[in-house]
């Protein structure tokens, strides 16, 4: 019912202007195609500081760290690990992802969770893995995992968690967390399960944790998954371009009892990384291009950077994949009086589009403004509109902005910008040919009488 009333609007806004004898103003903007860095979406780098020129522009920085490294003696904290991150990639406009991990198959020596914890009595499994594909693990080495149903690990890791929600959970420089702490590498498949209820036990210590940093579970564990997003976290993919991990996905038997996950990317992110770099795609004769595509099809928020050296001529569907994840703003069309009065409603009738394959998470206003001669904003009004309802797809918009008594008469221009109602993120960007600065574009000529 909503779009058909703002469809409507768009009819009837002009014949009520006209009738009151204005001259209206109508334009026309163009879709362009540059990537952007906006928050919280896109293309995610994996360097801890920043090295070389990621490889798209990204706004999230994404790393993963053992236990064993973010607590090496109990009830001290090894914070670095995550602040040095925040503030390298800050000047940059970037936050910061991460995971705990408990149990990593790629670790250099025997522990992730900290010896002291097994040193306590908890209880593990020494297992070998490793081997000359890539993807197995590297050196084959003996390792330990915690037994996630021991009383001790539930609790000594739970207060890990609590701490780490103390210090982060709200913070402007982390921008979500994976709720990982379960199985090799986090990523919830173990050769030693834990019971159900245990598994949800866990997700509660991420819950208890973090109220406000945005949680992410990982979709390994079809009996849990359920449990999580009905919690409102979203849900993370590792393993695309595996033909195996695409089929068995929405829709497919491991995942029928999953109620509410296609629609999960409308509440929260959505979050995928590569089986493997582009060359081993390569060498299991998988299809790169239905990597791309499977993502795209499931509304992809954030990709993780860990596909290596693409080919010339494979890079236009990877730009493409960029471009697209997540929201992206189009304003196509725009009509509003030729002039008006002080005091008087700013009527905009405005035609949106949502180009992208996902939506917007953080709370941006649409912000209109109105620039003297001189460049100076003499008028700021942010419309009723939220962003975050445009889902892709064509948005029709109609605005009225009540222009103050004391506005100057003279011409001025009128300019947009998605302005973070928090104060702490940069403009998000419109893929809209119109002169910008800052985030801020410019749209018409409007004159007050």
């Amino acid at each position: 019912m909503r779009n058909a009333f703002l469809i409507l609007a768009w009819v009837a806004l002009p014949l009520a202007l006209n009738a009151g004898g204005a001259d209206l103003i109508r334009l026309q903007f163009r879709e362009v195609d540059p990537l952007f860095a906006n928050p919280g979406q896109g293309w995610m780098n994996q360097q801890r500081a920043p090295k070389t020129e990621p490889r798209f522009p990204c706004s999230v920085v994404y790393i993963r760290f053992g236990w064993a490294e973010a607590e090496p003696a109990e009830g001290q904290h090894n914070w670095a690990l995550i602040d040095d991150a925040i503030a390298a990639w800050k000047p940059r406009g970037a936050t910061v992802a991460f995971r705990v991990m408990t149990c990593n198959a790629h670790s250099a020596g025997y522990y992730t969770s900290p010896k002291w914890l097994f040193d306590a009595g908890c209880k593990g499994y020494e297992y070998l893995r490793g081997g000359g594909d890539p993807t197995s693990g590297g050196k084959r080495i003996p390792r330990i995992e915690p037994d996630y149903s021991d009383p001790l690990y539930l609790a000594k890791h739970g207060a890990f968690l609590k701490a780490l929600g103390a210090r982060y959970d709200g913070h402007p420089g982390v921008e979500f967390l994976d709720i990982g702490s379960y199985g090799i590498w986090g990523e919830w498949h173990t050769p030693h399960p834990a019971p159900v209820a245990v598994r949800k036990q866990i997700v509660d210590l991420y819950l208890r944790a973090f109220r406000k940093t945005p949680l992410v579970f990982m979709s390994d564990d079809a009996e849990v998954l359920a449990y999580a997003i009905a919690r409102g976290t979203g849900l993370r993919r590792d393993g695309v371009g595996s033909p195996w991990h695409e089929r068995n996905w929405i829709g497919s038997k491991k995942y029928a009892a999953v109620e509410g996950m296609a629609d999960t990317w409308k509440r929260a992110p959505i979050v995928f990384e590569w089986f493997g770099n582009y060359d081993y795609l390569q060498s299991r004769q998988w299809s790169f291009e239905a990597a791309v595509e499977f993502m795209l099809n499931n509304h992809v928020t954030l990709i993780n950077d860990n596909i290596g050296r693409v080919p010339p001529e494979a890079m236009p569907r990877l730009e493409k994949l960029a471009r697209l994840a997540g929201a992206r703003f189009v304003l196509r069309e725009l009509a509003h009086p030729k002039a008006v009065n002080p005091a008087a409603s700013l009527p905009l009738q405005m035609r949106w589009a949502n180009v992208g394959v996902g939506k917007l998470y953080h709370r941006y206003a649409l912000r209109f403004c109105l620039l003297d001669t001189e460049g100076r904003t003499a008028f700021t009004a942010d419309a009723k509109a939220d962003p975050r309802d445009w889902l892709p797809g064509e948005h029709n918009l109609a605005e009225s902005l009540r222009l103050p008594a004391k506005l100057k008469a003279g011409d001025y221009t009128l300019a947009v910008e998605m302005a973070d109602l928090a104060g702490q993120r940069r403009p998000f960007r419109l893929a809209m040919q119109a002169p910008e600065k800052n985030g801020r574009y410019e749209l018409s000529r409007l004159k007050v009488k």
